[in-house]
C-alpha cells in the first residue's frame, strides 16, 4: 500500500495539458507568449524560424539572444512550474537597469506554449562566457500516457553539449519546437505576421528599439519575392517584423490623447484636429489609487482617414483593428481584434447610432505602463485582463476621458457646428474673449477638476473652418484675409471666384425654373418631328429635362463645390499661417477656377444638354456637340450678356467623329478659349472643325483681337501668366484637359492681326 499523507496536495501528470494545450487555445498567442519570454530574457533579437513546413518533418524554432540560462536557473526556474523570478523580482537589477525593461510576462506557465505547438521541444541555453551549452528534450507526450502519474515523476533528457546545430550561437536561448501539431501554409503565415506586427506598440517606453522580431520560412522566399516585385510589401512572409504606429501615417484627422501621470495625480489631455491644437487642459486624477502610468490615444476615422489607412496599410482601418491594449509595451489579447468589442463600444453605439462612435469609426490605444500590478492578464492569454475595480476604473477613463471627449468634439464641432458664436468672438480682444473659450472648451471636456487651459491662439480660427456650411461666407473670410495681408493678386482672384460663385448660384435657379417649365411641354415635345442626334443633344433638351436628369446635374455640381470647399479651407488655413508664396497661391486657386468651370458648365447643360452623364463621359459626334454647344449654347449667352462677339463656325458637311468623350471638359476648353478673345477685345471668332484618323478632331480657332507677340507665346500655356487682366489659368487649364485626352494644343507664331490656336481633340472610339 502506498505511503499516504492527508497534509500535501499532489499533482498529475494531466497538469501539462491543461496549463498547455488547453490553456493557451490558439497558436498566434503560443508564439506571442515565447517571444514575450525572450523579451523578458534582455534579447536585442529574436527569429522566428520555420523549416519544411510542407514536407514530413516541419520545425518551429524560437531563437534570442538573451541572457540565456545555466544549470541553476533551468532546475530552479524554467522546470519550476507557474515560478516566475519577473513576478518574485528576483532578477539581477544591474541586468534591469542597463536593459531599462519591464517584464512582459508574470505567470511562469508561458513556456508550455512549446507544447501547444508541437510534441516535442529541444531547449539550447547558454549564458555568456560559458563554454558548453545546456540542451533540454522534452516529449510532452510522456505526460499524457497515465494521468495517475505525478508531474514531477515524469523525467526530462538533460545534457551538456559543446556543439549546437545552430551557426553562430554563442549565448542565448533556442526552442526547437518539432511534431507540429497545425499546419502552418502561407496564409497562416501572413496571419502571424500581421499579429506579431501589432504584438509591440513600437511607441512605448519600455525600450522598443532595443528588441527586434524577425520571421524566417526559407520555403516562401521565392514566393515573396514574386509578391515584392509586384508591390504587394503586405503580403510578404520574411524579414523584420514592425509595427506601424498611427502617428506615422500621415492621418490627419481628429485625435485625443490623455495620460496619467507616474504619480497618479494629475491626467493630462490634448485634444488635436488635423495637427491644429484645440485644447489642452491638467485635471485632478479622481483615480488616484487605482489608476497611474496610463495612456490613451484615439483617433477618428473619417471617409479621409480610412481612405488614407486602406492606401498606406493596404487593408481597410476596420480589419485591421480598433482600439488596442498593451501593458509595458506588448499587447494584451483580444482587445482591438476584428469582432471582439471587450470595451462595449459597439453594444454602446447601438444605444445611440447617431451620437456615438463605434470600432468602425475609431482606431487607438490603451497603454498600461510601468509596475502595475493590479492588471493582470488572465491565465487563458486569450481573455483580455482580469476584472477587478482597476479594470472598471480603465474602462470609465477610457470613456470619459477620451472616447466621450473626442465624440463631443466630432459632433458638436464637425458634425453639426454649433458654435455660432465664433464670429462674434472673432470681433472681440484676443485677451477678453479667454472666459468664452474656456466656457467653450468645459462644455466639450464636461470637466469638474480643471487645475489648468491651454489653446491654439488660432482657436476661433480653427473651429470656424470646421464649422463652415457655407462656401459664400468662406470667400468673404479668404477676402478678408487678403485685404490683411495686402495682396492685390490674391484679392483679384478671390474676386474672379466670388463672381462665377454668383453666377453659378444664378444659373442654377435658372436651371429650376426652366426644368420646372420643360416638364409642362413634355407631352407636346413627344409629338415633335425627331430631330438629327448631334442636333438633339442640345435643341430638344428644354423639352424634355425630367427630374432625374436635373437631380444628376445638382448631384455633379455638389461634388465640385465641396471640392472647391475643401481648396478654399486649405488656403485659410495656410493664409494664416503666412507660409504661402505667390506660387502656391496661384496654385490652389488655379484648382479653384478649374472647379467653378465645371460647375458653370454643368449648370448650363442642367437646362440645354438631353442626355445623362455617367461618370460625365458620353459616345457621340465629337463635332456634333462643339457645333451645337458654340451655335444654340454660347450664342446665346453672348446675346444674353450683350457681348458683340460674333462666332463664325465652319466644317466639311456631313462629316462626323463619333467617339466617347467628357463634355465637361470639351465646353472648357472651348468657353476658356471664347473667353481669352473677348479680352483681346476681338469682334469675330473663327472656328473650323475637321475629322482626323481614330477619333480625332482638329481645330483651327482664330480671332481678330490683339494677337500675342512671339516673345509672350513662348508662355501662354504657362501657369499665371498673362497678358490681360486675366488669372492666366485659362490657357493652362486648355493645355493640361487636353493633355489628359491625349491630344495637344499650339499657338500660330506665323499669324498677323489677331490670335490662332490649333488644336488635336481626342476621344476613344
Amino acid at each position: 500500500m502506498a505511503n499516504l499523507d492527508p497534509t500535501k496536495f499532489r499533482v498529475s501528470s494531466a497538469l501539462k495539458t491543461i496549463i498547455g494545450k488547453e490553456l493557451i487555445t490558439d497558436d498566434f498567442i503560443a508564439v506571442f507568449e515565447l517571444v514575450k519570454n525572450s523579451f523578458d530574457a534582455h534579447s536585442k533579437r529574436v527569429d522566428v524560424i520555420f523549416e519544411d513546413i510542407y514536407g514530413d518533418n516541419p520545425c518551429l524554432t524560437i531563437w534570442d539572444d538573451g541572457k540565456g540560462m545555466d544549470l541553476t536557473d533551468i532546475v530552479d526556474k524554467w522546470l519550476f512550474v507557474a515560478y516566475s523570478a519577473k513576478k518574485e523580482g528576483v532578477e539581477d537589477y544591474r541586468d534591469k537597469i542597463k536593459s531599462n525593461r519591464i517584464h512582459a510576462g508574470a505567470k511562469g506557465i508561458g513556456r508550455f506554449s512549446c507544447d501547444k505547438l508541437g510534441s516535442k521541444l529541444v531547449l539550447y541555453s547558454r549564458k555568456k562566457n560559458e563554454k558548453s551549452t545546456h540542451k533540454l528534450e522534452i516529449q510532452w507526450a510522456d505526460f499524457e500516457k497515465d494521468s495517475k502519474k505525478e508531474f514531477i515523476k515524469i523525467p526530462v533528457d538533460y545534457s551538456l553539449v559543446q556543439n549546437v546545430p545552430y551557426e553562430g550561437f554563442n549565448k542565448g536561448t533556442i526552442l526547437e519546437i518539432t511534431g507540429l501539431r497545425e499546419k502552418w501554409d502561407r496564409d497562416k503565415l501572413l496571419r502571424l505576421r500581421h499579429s506579431l506586427e501589432k504584438l509591440i506598440n513600437p511607441n512605448q517606453e519600455n525600450d522598443p528599439r532595443g528588441f527586434s522580431i524577425y520571421l524566417n520560412v526559407e520555403e516562401e522566399l521565392k514566393n515573396d519575392k514574386e509578391k515584392e516585385n509586384d508591390g504587394k510589401v503586405r503580403d510578404i512572409i520574411n524579414g523584420k517584423v514592425e509595427n506601424r504606429v498611427f502617428e506615422d501615417l500621415g492621418i490627419k484627422t481628429s485625435r485625443i490623447d490623455t495620460f496619467i501621470s507616474n504619480n497618479g495625480t494629475i491626467i493630462e489631455t490634448r485634444l488635436e484636429d488635423k495637427g491644429s491644437l484645440i485644447y489642452q487642459i491638467k485635471e485632478k486624477n479622481i483615480f488616484k489609487g487605482l489608476l497611474k502610468n496610463i495612456r490613451i490615444t484615439l483617433f477618428f476615422l473619417n471617409q479621409s482617414a480610412k481612405l488614407t489607412f486602406s492606401k498606406k496599410m493596404g487593408m481597410p482601418a476596420v480589419e485591421y483593428g480598433a482600439v488596442f491594449l498593451y501593458k509595458n509595451g506588448f499587447r494584451i489579447y483580444p482587445f482591438g481584434e476584428e469582432g471582439e468589442d471587450i470595451l462595449k463600444i459597439d453594444r454602446r453605439k447601438g444605444q445611440g447610432y447617431a451620437r456615438f462612435l463605434g470600432t468602425r469609426e475609431i482606431i487607438g490605444r490603451i497603454e498600461i505602463n510601468g509596475v502595475n500590478e493590479d492588471f493582470k492578464e488572465t491565465s487563458s492569454r486569450d481573455g483580455g485582463l482580469i476584472k477587478n475595480k482597476n479594470h472598471e476604473a480603465l474602462e470609465k477613463y477610457f470613456y470619459d476621458y477620451a472616447l466621450k471627449r473626442l465624440e463631443k468634439y466630432v459632433n458638436e464641432v464637425i458634425k453639426w457646428g454649433r458654435y455660432g458664436e465664433l464670429e462674434e468672438l472673432r470681433k472681440q480682444d484676443p485677451k477678453a474673449i479667454k472666459k468664452q473659450i474656456a466656457d467653450i472648451i468645459l462644455n466639450l471636456t464636461n470637466s469638474k477638476e480643471l487645475l489648468d487651459v491651454n489653446y491654439d491662439s488660432r482657436f476661433v480660427d480653427i473651429l470656424e473652418d470646421r464649422t463652415e456650411k457655407n462656401l459664400n461666407k468662406i470667400l468673404i473670410n479668404l477676402k478678408r484675409l487678403a485685404e490683411q495681408t495686402s495682396s492685390d493678386l490674391v484679392l483679384k482672384e478671390i474676386s474672379r471666384v466670388e463672381r462665377k460663385y454668383k453666377s453659378l448660384l444664378k444659373a442654377k435657379e435658372e436651371a429650376e425654373a426652366e426644368a420646372k417649365e420643360a416638364r409642362k411641354e413634355a407631352k407636346e415635345a413627344k409629338r415633335k418631328e425627331e430631330i438629327e442626334v448631334t442636333q438633339n443633344l442640345f435643341l430638344q433638351s428644354v423639352l424634355s429635362q425630367d427630374r432625374k436628369v436635373l437631380l444628376n446635374f445638382h448631384h455633379h455640381i455638389g461634388i465640385a463645390a465641396d471640392t472647391i470647399k475643401d481648396y478654399v479651407l486649405n488656403l485659410t488655413r495656410k493664409l494664416r499661417k503666412g507660409t504661402l508664396s505667390t506660387d502656391k497661391i496661384l496654385s490652389s486657386l488655379q484648382k479653384i477656377s478649374y472647379q467653378v468651370e465645371q460647375i458653370i458648365s454643368l449648370s448650363r447643360f442642367a437646362t440645354k444638354a438631353n442626355f445623362k452623364l455617367k461618370g460625365t463621359e458620353i459616345r457621340a459626334d465629337l463635332i456634333g456637340f462643339i457645333k451645337e454647344h458654340l451655335l444654340n449654347v454660347y450664342t446665346g449667352i453672348l446675346k444674353f450678356s450683350g457681348s458683340e462677339l460674333k462666332v463664325q463656325y465652319e466644317e466639311t458637311p456631313g462629316e462626323k467623329c463619333v467617339c466617347r468623350f467628357k463634355p465637361i471638359e470639351i465646353t472648357v476648353i472651348l468657353e476658356n478659349l471664347l473667353s481669352n478673345s473677348k479680352k483681346a477685345e476681338a469682334s469675330v471668332v473663327k472656328i473650323n472643325a475637321q475629322k482626323q484618323e481614330k477619333g480625332a478632331v482638329k481645330l483651327i480657332f482664330s480671332d481678330n483681337g490683339k494677337g500675342v507677340s512671339e516673345e509672350n507665346a513662348k508662355k501662354i500655356f504657362d501657369m499665371g501668366f498673362t497678358t490681360t487682366n486675366g488669372s492666366g489659368l485659362g490657357l493652362f487649364h486648355v493645355k493640361e484637359i487636353l493633355k489628359k485626352m491625349g491630344g495637344s494644343i499650339k499657338y500660330n507664331v506665323q499669324t498677323r492681326g489677331g490670335a490662332e490656336f490649333i488644336l488635336t481633340l481626342r476621344g476613344e472610339i
